[in-house]
């Protein structure tokens, strides 16, 4: 059994050929070429690329990598439902044909691991802005899922054949959708296994398609609507906190216990429910889910509690020691609820 390369191209360079032509000889894999709407001034380039043996597919107007990766894989299911998967590479030749078939020959052993080329970017060659927003992107890929991956932004990856129908009901349509790849691995029961491949920049990058500000939205969204939602809820706490201290239980004697209590309940029924319908997406049953999220919250109730009475002993700004509390225990709650809680779920962009 074999795998087929999958290489979406946006207005590819002109080395795009050299490096199909270099695959084609050193593979009789299929490889299929997407065209994601280049437009007219490219069709010689792709008419070139399907004459030397490439399958050839089109999108009349871009619709971006994401979208691209799952014509392929629709092309794929459908036409070559026979072979064992797929590996995704660049059009750029950024990919080294030896490690694309390295990737190939992996996938074609396992069909429960999604194989990711991971690249060095401790290297002196590597562009300042790639070496810093793929620390900074693995940095948040981590704090969220509590996997550590150094390259979470590589195109070379081996995808298995027997999870191709789930991966086109992964959303994202541009270079989110990589990404939210990642993060729902899980969810589909493959795991992530990284295989170091050579590091190649041509110039600074300059080429690349990838729209800095724009795409940088969509890759972080995901990690964006947990703190949005963790956000909120914070201040759904704090202002009842202080509405509650200040005009409900003005002068009882445990008013700062019952204003600390009636805002975690009200800010943690809101949390709960955000991150089971907007943030998390998980398969569990909602009593479970609900079961240890409750002690979660009721473990986080007692130690805000605790400390801000503790610290309302030595300092004076209680509000100011409440919001210093709270936003040290919603961070341990966020790793919390990702390995624990919603620990099947994956973060919808």
């Amino acid at each position: 059994m074999t795998v087929s390369i999958v290489i979406p191209a946006y207005e590819p360079e002109s080395r795009f050929l050299t490096f199909l032509t270099t695959l084609l000889c050193k593979t009789d894999r299929p490889i299929i070429v997407i065209d994601d709407g280049s437009g007219a001034g490219y069709q010689a380039v792709f008419q070139e690329a399907k004459r030397k043996g490439a399958i050839l597919l089109n999108h009349s107007q871009n619709l971006g990598k994401g979208a691209a990766l799952k014509t392929a894989m629709r092309f794929q299911l459908l036409h070559l439902p026979e072979i064992e998967g797929l590996v995704t590479a660049d059009s750029d030749g950024q990919h080294r044909v030896n490690d694309i078939l390295k990737i190939a020959s992996l996938v074609e052993k396992n069909q429960d691991t999604l194989f990711l080329g991971t690249r060095q970017f401790d290297q002196d060659q590597i562009p300042f802005k790639s070496r810093f927003g793929n620390k900074l992107t693995a940095l948040m890929f981590r704090f969220s899922t509590g996997i550590p991956l150094s390259d979470t932004q590589t195109g070379l990856r081996g995808i298995p054949q027997s999870h191709l129908e789930q991966m086109l009901e992964i959303p994202g349509k541009r270079f989110d959708y990589e990404m939210n790849m990642l993060i729902q691995a899980k969810d589909i029961n493959l795991s992530l296994e990284e295989v170091p491949i050579e590091t190649v920049y041509f110039g600074n990058n300059e080429h690349s398609h990838f729209r800095s500000v724009i795409d940088s939205m969509l890759v972080y969204m995901p990690f964006f609507k947990f703190i949005a939602s963790s956000v909120l809820s914070a201040v759904v706490d704090i202002l009842f906190f202080v509405i509650l201290l200040k005009l409900v239980f003005p002068r009882a004697s445990n008013a700062l216990f019952a204003a600390t209590a009636i805002a975690r309940i009200s800010s943690g029924f809101l949390n709960y429910q955000l991150n089971r319908h907007l943030v998390f997406k998980t398969d569990h049953k909602q009593i479970s889910e609900a079961a240890k999220y409750a002690l979660l919250f009721m473990s986080q109730l007692l130690l805000s509690s605790l400390l801000v009475q503790g610290l309302a002993e030595i300092f004076q700004h209680i509000v100011l020691i409440k919001v210093v509390v709270d936003c040290g225990i919603f961070i341990l709650s966020f790793y919390i609820q990702r390995r624990f809680v919603f620990k099947r779920g994956g973060i919808e962009s």
